[in-house]
């Protein structure tokens, strides 16, 4: 699970913190402001990541051994 969580979340993270910068960059605010805002999606990102990892394992089997 944590192998999943891990490669969804290298995707997720800085996706979500990427577009919470542009807007901050596109709405003029200050810098602050800009890193709260990332570091929020970035934090935001977790339980996505871990949500989307679960969903992955459950319907594909991945990580089971074939017995």
């Amino acid at each position: 699970m944590l192998k999943m969580f891990l490669l969804i979340y290298i995707l997720a993270g800085p996706t979500l913190a990427g577009i919470l910068m542009t807007f901050s960059l596109a709405a003029r605010l200050d810098n602050s402001t800009m890193l709260l805002l990332t570091a929020i999606g970035a934090v935001v990102a977790i339980p996505i990541a871990w949500i989307v990892a679960k969903m992955i394992i459950e319907r594909t089997g991945w990580g089971r051994k074939n017995a």
